[in-house]
């Protein structure tokens, strides 16, 4: 077992500094430790003994060899230095909630959700994992997603440990089943992903969160949208209405609902009834702006809406109000949120190579490419190769041929880094989820 040094070997500055900061969520940790020397002063012969690690293999993963790819070794790490979960993508750690406000503060991300600040510790691991999942892609998280749910929840929901708190139990496994589902989706397992989400609605139903529930079949919705089965995103998107009326009323989920209904009969061809259902939405998040009403729902804000909005509006061949919303989206998305940021900007790029302007289209992308090269999600890599084949028409001017170029090298190198994830299989730790 790891021996933790005591935490102020590693000054809190180190933490703050973006070098550490991007290594730790790349998990380089020999980055990491040549940093850590750098700037503390820990030699590696320390680091070697908090972690239960041979000095000679900290020595060869500094000088850039090799890579630590086990959970295990990563949670080790982060105990034995005392580096908070949520830097590492990683549940917060148990010794966090002992740690003092002011140094958990520090560690933080400004305008984040503090590691371990929250006094259940299922919340903290939700808003952990959503934080970094925002960030960088779901192909990153989705197998320390799959550790928590069998390891962490799934002795207490099959093995009678949650006594008077079964409730909150089922719901926090729902949650993160549902998270691990728009994982697998997002590297491009949709039906694994179908199976997540159907064990999540039934834990959401054993946890009486009726929102839960609601919000569950909205992502059904979704995946159903992909899939190309659209009656049934048209009968999920309402199913969901008609369950969350049965609880408190949230206006954010039911636009969201909305939203994933009109997506559905955009394509359907149903253009003026989509339109009705984006004003809807539009209406009903006015009255909760952004408020997530549970910590076990992702919040479905303004800028969210309008990236909904802007796909719906393209398919019912709306092109200059499509335009509007995915500016919308893109201006109001902040830099925590990059994979949908990204996701605004090819459909915006993808609006403007429809409307016969491909200069406009490769500026925007020009924009994006440097944004997603890291972002471990199959769906970016799907949409890029439908900007490519749409712009493919235009290649014999310059400025697109330049920038098909810029995308060609940008796509070898998501193959790289997709290939490098390692999705956890299906079969691991007993299944698609708990």
């Amino acid at each position: 077992m790891a021996k933790s040094v005591a935490p102020n070997v590693l000054p809190e500055r180190l933490f703050a500094r973006e070098d550490v900061r991007a290594a730790l969520l790349r998990h380089d940790f020999g980055a990491f430790f040549a940093l850590a020397r750098k700037w503390s002063g820990i030699s590696y012969m320390r680091i070697a003994d908090a972690c239960d690690m041979k000095p000679e293999r900290v020595g060869k993963l500094a000088r850039g060899e090799g890579r630590v790819t086990s959970v295990e070794k990563m949670e080790q790490i982060a105990d034995g230095l005392r580096i908070p979960g949520g830097l590492m993508r990683l549940a917060p750690r148990p010794w966090e909630a002992g740690e003092t406000g002011r140094v958990m503060a520090t560690r933080a991300r400004p305008g984040q959700p503090v590691p371990g600040s929250q006094a259940d510790p299922d919340v903290a691991a939700v808003e952990s994992f959503r934080v970094a999942d925002r960030q960088l892609g779901g192909g990153h998280l989705y197998a320390s997603v799959l550790h928590y749910l069998h390891h962490t929840l799934g002795p207490r929901v099959f093995g009678g440990e949650t006594g008077g708190d079964s409730a909150r139990t089922f719901q926090a496994a729902a949650a993160l089943t549902e998270m691990a589902g728009w994982m697998a989706h997002d590297t491009g397992h949709d039906r694994r992903a179908g199976d997540h989400f159907a064990k999540a609605l039934a834990l959401a139903k054993a946890g009486e969160d009726q929102a839960l529930g609601a919000n569950i079949m909205a992502s059904m919705s979704h995946l159903a949208l992909q899939r190309g089965h659209l009656e049934r995103a048209v009968s999920m998107a309402r199913a969901g209405r008609d369950h969350v009326m049965g609880g408190p009323r949230v206006p954010t989920l039911i636009a969201r609902l909305h939203a994933m209904e009109a997506r559905a009969l955009a394509q359907l061809g149903e253009g003026e009834r989509a339109r009705r259902a984006l004003a809807v939405a539009q209406k009903e998040i006015a009255k909760m702006p952004g408020a997530a009403p549970s910590p076990w729902i992702s919040s479905f804000d303004m800028p969210a809406f309008s990236s909904e909005a802007a796909l719906s509006l393209q398919d019912a061949g709306s092109l200059p109000a499509a335009v509007e919303a995915a500016e919308e989206a893109i201006a109001l998305r902040s830099g925590d949120r990059a994979r949908s940021r990204v996701f605004s900007q090819i459909t915006l790029a993808l609006i403007r190579t429809r409307q016969g302007e491909p200069e406009a289209a490769c500026e925007v992308g020009r924009s994006l490419l440097g944004e997603c090269v890291t972002l471990g999600s199959l769906r970016i890599t799907q949409q890029l190769d439908l900007l490519g084949d749409a712009l493919a028409r235009y290649g014999a001017e310059p400025i697109v041929r330049d920038f098909l170029g810029c995308l060609a090298a940008t796509r070898r190198q998501r193959a790289l880094l997709l290939a490098g994830i390692g999705t956890a299989p299906a079969s691991a730790d007993g299944g698609a989820g708990i």
